[in-house]
């Protein structure tokens, strides 16, 4: 038995060697169950004699059986008892399992255990990244009021050039080097523009077609494309409009607005612009805030040294190939079906994937040392309040809203926004300042929108109980 850290890498490694009679029983208890399932001509199965029964089982599935019916009690006994409460592994990932040695005396068993990273932080008190203007556009606002009148939207047909948020009926047949492709063509197809669901810059250039008319779209697939016989490629998509749809919003007046409840603070026009306003100052603070906080952690890695182990990157990046396996099934797509298509393999895949785990569990493990460094936390106190909070807003008891929100989920929540709060403040706090001013006005207007939903609801109530 013996325990070893590997620095480089940042793993504990636990070694276990099963041997002697252990092993040697674990052997031959593989072998007899073994052959009970082998057939021998002239016995019935499982009931020939040991010796014969041997020469038809490769000696490889006996070693197999012996480590693995082995292999709970040597990780329960022999490796988990070796860890010690400071050896920094990080939970929820598996250990790396392998055989080191084996023959008929002994089975050496290692795990691998991936540990907290060593990292070398750059200094995060001092980068170039700040924090944008909160003022908001008049394109924001537009862009505020329509996504508030989105459910009241009709989308009629349309005689003029494609726009954004149009619907789109269009065919298209693509091609590379003037060959047609496989999955490059359809007819009828429905699209958003601006939805982004073809490759970059496809939906733009067909902005400005009429319907009956047709285009060339010079494009090029993305490097990091999923088809890796397509990616990288120069591709033309000749694309020919069916029909155009476009959204037709409702006419907003005093009127409408006592016809449908877009907020309970709303009864007007004048309230509907105070709405819009809000929305927009909400959606242009979170994309602020979002920002600075991606833009400056990039940099702060950029000037960061990480060393992570193999083992987390491997197993992060196996988590999303089953997850994106596991939404190609809802959509009726197997795995093979997809990598058919595709022109692909699960090990093209996975690269992509591992490049993408490596960034997010750089990112996830910088942002969890400026949390020790800053000494950053969410208090008892602030979830109990967010608790009461929604409890009042829902009718329900502070108990109910704690089994479907606890405090770990909170925490989980919460931290990013003090993470963004502290660099903010560190890097930029003349912007932070008016950030944190305009915030005020958000959170005072939900705050009146909540008691104003609470007093509705504590109105119906006592008119039920009243009629009782």
């Amino acid at each position: 038995m013996s325990r070893k850290f590997n620095k480089e890498n940042t793993e504990l490694i636990i070694d276990y060697s099963l041997e002697g009679e252990a092993w040697e029983k674990a052997y031959d208890k593989a072998k007899k169950e073994l052959a009970k399932t082998v057939t021998v001509p002239g016995f019935r199965k499982g009931k020939a004699p040991l010796f014969e029964a041997l020469k038809k089982i490769d000696p490889v599935r006996i070693f197999d059986k012996a480590i693995n019916d082995n292999l709970e009690h040597v990780y329960k006994e022999h490796i988990i008892t070796q860890i010690e409460d400071n050896d920094k592994i990080v939970d929820n990932y598996r250990p790396a399992f392998n055989i080191k040695e084996i023959d008929l005396k002994k089975a050496v068993y290692e795990f691998i255990f991936p540990l907290y990273p060593e990292i070398k932080l750059g200094d995060y008190k001092k980068i170039e990244t700040k924090l944008a203007d909160s003022e908001v556009t008049e394109e924001e606002l537009i862009t505020a009021k329509n996504k508030i009148l989105e459910n009241y939207v009709v989308m009629i047909d349309s005689e003029e050039p494609i726009k954004l948020n149009d619907r789109v009926n269009f065919d298209f047949v693509g091609f590379i080097d003037g060959e047609k492709f496989d999955g490059g063509e359809a007819e009828k197809f429905d699209l958003v523009i601006g939805s982004n669901q073809f490759i970059p810059g496809f939906e733009s250039q067909m902005i400005g077609l009429k319907k009956g008319e047709t285009k060339d779209l010079n494009l090029k697939f993305p490097e990091t494309y999923h088809a890796k016989d397509l990616a990288g490629k120069d591709v033309v998509f000749r694309v020919t409009i069916n029909s155009i749809k476009t959204a037709n919003y409702p006419e907003v007046n005093d009127q409408f607005l006592s016809e449908v409840k877009v907020n309970p603070l709303v009864t007007n026009l004048e309230s509907f612009n105070e709405f819009v306003l809000i929305s927009a100052l909400k959606e242009k603070l979170h994309k602020n805030s979002s920002e600075f906080v991606e833009s400056a952690i990039n940099e702060i890695i950029s000037k960061s040294s990480v060393t992570l182990s193999e083992i987390l990157i491997n197993e992060e990046a196996e988590r999303y190939y089953k997850s994106f396996m596991q939404q190609l099934k809802q959509k009726g797509i197997s795995e093979r079906d997809y990598i058919e298509f595709a022109k692909t393999t699960k090990e093209d895949i996975l690269k992509l994937y591992k490049e993408e785990a490596k960034k997010n569990l750089t990112k996830s493990f910088v942002f969890g040392k400026i949390v020790d460094d800053e000494k950053l936390h969410v208090s008892a106190e602030d979830y109990e309040a967010k608790i009461n909070q929604l409890a009042n807003l829902y009718g329900l008891k502070p108990e109910q809203i704690k089994t479907f929100m606890p405090f770990k989920q909170f925490e989980q929540g919460e931290l990013p926004n003090k993470i963004f709060e502290k660099l903010a403040e560190l890097n930029d706090a003349k912007s932070f300042a008016e950030y944190k001013k305009e915030n005020e006005k958000v959170l005072a207007y939900n705050k009146k929108a909540e008691e104003a939903i609470v007093a509705v609801a504590k109105a119906k109530s006592q008119e039920k109980s009243e009629e009782k």
